[in-house]
Parts: C-alpha cells; structure tokens; sequence
C-alpha cells in the first residue's frame, strides 16, 4: 500500500467545511435582523395610519396663551417729520404724476405803512417831565417820604398849608388867558376832476386772484395769424352746416351725442360760452344718427385746415376737462 506525504496539498476538507458554516450563520443573521426590522417598520407605518384615520378632527384645540403685551405703542406715534414733508417733488415720487396746480392763488396784504398825515417817528418828542413850584415839590416829597411810613392814624390838618394851596391856585389863575369863544372854522373842499378823484380813491388789497389758464403754444401762433387775416363777416359765414354739405374726408371734431338736437345746441351754447375764444372761428354741425334702434344726435365742429389742427383743437379742450375727439366726415 503507498503513503501520501502529510502536505498541506493533500490536506482534509474539514476547514473548508468550517469556513462555510460560519459565512451561513451570518447570512442567516442578517436575513432575521431585516425580517425584524421590516416587521418593525410595517406595524409602525400600521400604528400611525391607524391614529391619523381614528383621530378626532372635531376636537378644539389647545393653543397656549402668549405671555407679554398684545400690542406696544410706539415712542413716537407721529413718526419722524422729514424737512421736505408737504412738498409737490414727494407727490411726484408717490404717483408718478405731478401734482395739479392750484385753482385759486392767495396773495399776502401788503404791509401796513404809515400814512401822509402821521408823524415820522422822529418827530414824535418825548414828554416833558412835569415841573412844579418849589412849595409843591417839597410838599410832595414830604408825601412821599411819608408813604413810605405806615400811618397809625390821621395826621392833624394844617391850615397854613390850606391858605398856601390857595394862594398857589390864586397865582395860577391870575397867570390864564381869560376864556374867548370860539369862532366855527369853515373849511373849503378843494376843487378835484372826476378823474382825479378816481384816481386817487381808496385801493383794496387783491384778496383772490384766478390763475390765467395756459394756451398751448400752436394755438397762440394760430390766433394771430388769423388776425392778421382778419375776421369773417357774418354775411359769408353761417353757424349751422348741413352735414350733407360737408365733403368726405373733412376733418371734424365731436364733442358729444346727444339724444336730441336740442340739447345738442343748448351744449353748443355752453361750449360758446366757456370755449369762445377756440370757437369764434368754427361752425356747428349737428349730424342724425342710429345706431341699435335708438336715434341721437352728433355735434360736432367744423373749420379746421388739417388732422395736426383738429387735435390741437381737442387737446386744449381735453386740458380743460372737456369731452373732445377728432374725426373726418364720411
């Protein structure tokens, strides 16, 4: 029978065996700890769906009350006034749009001043201090001094004081003018001309003055240069025109619809007198139309030279707050 040599070749397979059965019971560990934790996991998940669909919506909740004051004034309820507060630049800022101007302007009255017939103050002199005799200067030192002691009781009088009073009022009397009466003086009033007198009457202050309202530039220059061309007489211009009469393409501008002719030329009458110095060169016509069964009447102006003429026209009336659009005549 042959021997094998004891080499590690030919060794048993006892600790191969061993080496598996440890790799096994790991893996067997690992399989049960992730089945417990999954189990774990899925009665956890159970548990918090099983509280959220029990729980009682309708329950009112608890909410702990806030410890401390509601609200705090501040230290400054005004707030910090800045040097420009009021001013029309912060309008600007706030609305992006400037501020309208004043419809009516105040001025301030004028100084008072003095008049023609009031004294300069230079020549106002002070009073002269008032001098009396040297018997009535000590008496009234004397009285004076006596003032100032507290008086107990009533001095004794004195007749050689009451004959010296007397003797004084006796030496001021005899020193008067005796009494004259008085002649009436007659004072003659100058003659004045009427214009004069106008001239020269009592002025008042401007206590309100009206802001001139502006005229764009373009209008300027078309007023003047149709004076320049001189008015229209009346012979070769009526008010009213036909609207059939006016050519296609002409260029109007509408100031409104009204629902009957009427009101449209009592409209007229008010644009006239508020507008008149853009109207005294235009004419009126006064267009019937229908539109969705209902009947009303266009007014509209006539006597512009082009489309840049028209809205201008109408800019100047928008500016005033009135209703005013171009159109051309169909």
């Amino acid at each position: 029978m042959a021997d094998f040599p004891a080499d590690a070749r030919y060794a048993s397979h006892d600790a191969y065996s061993s080496a598996g059965n440890t790799r096994a019971s790991f893996g067997t560990l690992v399989t049960w700890v992730g089945a417990v934790l999954s189990i774990a996991l899925i009665a956890g998940v159970g548990a918090w769906g099983y509280k959220m669909v029990m729980r009682d919506v309708s329950g009112v909740p608890v909410v702990r009350a806030m410890q401390g004051e509601t609200r705090r004034a501040p230290d400054a309820a005004g707030g910090a006034e800045a040097p420009f507060q009021g001013l029309a630049v912060n309008h600007i800022a706030a609305s992006k749009a400037a501020q309208p101007s004043a419809d009516t302007v105040r001025l301030a009255p004028a100084p008072l001043g003095l008049g023609a017939a009031d004294p300069a103050p230079e020549q106002i002199a002070a009073p002269a201090p008032l001098s009396l005799p040297e018997e009535g200067a000590e008496a009234a030192s004397a009285q004076a001094e006596a003032s100032d002691e507290p008086e107990l009781q009533p001095a004794p009088l004195n007749l050689q004081d009451v004959d010296r009073i007397e003797e004084l009022a006796s030496a001021l009397a005899k020193e008067a003018l005796p009494l004259q009466p008085v002649e009436p003086l007659t004072v003659t009033p100058p003659a004045t001309t009427p214009e004069k007198t106008a001239a020269t009457g009592p002025r008042e202050g401007v206590l309100r003055a009206v802001r001139p309202r502006m005229r764009p530039d373009t209008l300027l220059a078309t007023a003047a240069a149709r004076q320049l061309a001189g008015p229209v007489s009346s012979e070769t211009r009526t008010l009213d025109v036909a609207p059939e009469a006016v050519p296609a393409g002409t260029r109007l501008a509408q100031l409104g619809a009204f629902a009957s002719r009427d009101i449209a030329e009592s409209e007229w009458d008010r644009f006239v007198g508020r507008f008149g110095i853009y109207l005294e060169d235009k004419q009126r016509v006064i267009q019937r139309a229908e539109s969705g069964g209902r009947i009303f009447y266009r007014l509209r102006v006539l006597g512009f030279q082009d489309i840049s003429d028209s809205r201008r026209f109408c800019a100047a009336l928008v500016a005033e707050g009135a209703d005013c659009i171009p159109v051309s005549a169909k």
